[in-house]
């Protein structure tokens, strides 16, 4: 009879102690996938080559802007100062934005998995699937010319 308790006690401890190495295995695999969407959003940046593509391309296109840098897509001044990382579009600033154009986007190169480029109220802004800013390269529209 003493040696059934034993066993059972021995049992139970196996099963304790393998539990553990499994919830330790998963907390693992939890850090691990943070530790991707945190190098996914570090990567989810534009650079400098980045921002000079993108002021060559706007000057050789400042005479027939794409949608999003007419100057009828600017944004009113309360919008405008949303746009930056962090920011999630609401439903207005949706209707506003647009894909960026596929030749400055092949420029660039393929946005981070997730992500995507778009353009709104002359801003090349880089955005997750959520529609929440990851960064913002800010040209300057002159407007009227």
């Amino acid at each position: 009879m003493r040696a059934r308790w034993m066993i059972a006690g021995a049992i139970a401890l196996l099963a304790v102690t393998s539990g553990a190495a499994v919830a330790q295995g998963q907390g693992n695999q939890t850090n691990r996938g943070q530790a991707r969407r945190a190098q996914r959003r570090a990567e989810a940046r534009f650079n400098d080559h980045d921002r000079q593509l993108a002021l060559e391309w706007y000057n050789q296109h400042r005479r027939n802007p794409p949608r999003g840098f007419r100057d009828r897509d600017r944004l009113p001044p309360e919008y405008e100062v949303r746009i930056q990382p962090g920011y999630v579009f609401d439903l207005v600033v949706r209707r506003r934005a647009y894909p960026a154009p596929v030749e400055l986007t092949l420029q660039f190169g393929p946005a981070p998995r997730g992500y995507r480029y778009m353009v709104i109220g002359g801003h090349i802004v880089l955005v997750d699937v959520g529609y929440r800013v990851a960064d913002v390269f800010r040209l300057e529209i002159n407007i009227g010319r």
